[in-house]
């Protein structure tokens, strides 16, 4: 990736990461990771790690072609819960109206969504009415976050670590 694209990225993950937190500081239970989409060997060893450090992991997917910017696509999220690392892949954020912060909402056909607090995601036993039209208003905020910028300064570590 060169600096443009890098740069792109690291805007999502800001306006991402302000979106799942609001104005809270991430805490050390919980870490967000952008990289390029995973495959199943790639699952595995982000639930490993996720296992092993005992932070909860969003890994937001990225593709890139050339010197294209690149486009978001799902969200995997990895929750280590005592020896086990529950994986969903293929999430989205979802702004549902009354609520401050996006929610994560798997694939259709799963009764639940994800919160994310400070330190650790959250289940939530049911998934709210009009998902789809928060997936649409989510989607558009990212894209003002990303254009107007968004500063998390003091909230999250921003580290970028890009393969040569």
């Amino acid at each position: 990736m060169n600096s443009t694209q890098v740069a792109h990225v690291t805007a999502h993950v800001a306006a991402i990461t302000k979106l799942l937190l609001g104005n809270k500081m991430m805490q050390p239970g919980m870490m967000i990771l952008s990289g390029e989409p995973l495959d199943a060997s790639g699952r595995i060893e982000v639930a490993r790690m996720a296992r092993q450090s005992q932070k909860d992991v969003i890994h937001i997917e990225f593709t890139a072609d050339g010197d294209d910017l690149p486009l978001m696509g799902g969200i995997n999220l990895f929750l280590p819960r005592d020896s086990i690392c529950y994986t969903w892949s293929g999430c989205r954020l979802s702004l549902v109206p009354g609520r401050p912060r996006a929610l994560i909402a798997p694939r259709d056909g799963v009764r639940s969504c994800f919160k994310a607090l400070p330190g650790e995601i959250l289940q939530l036993g049911s998934r709210p009415g009009g998902l789809a039209a928060g997936i649409e208003r989510a989607t558009a905020r990212i894209a003002t976050l990303v254009r107007d910028g968004v500063d998390v300064t003091g909230q999250v570590v921003m580290r970028e670590y890009v393969d040569a």
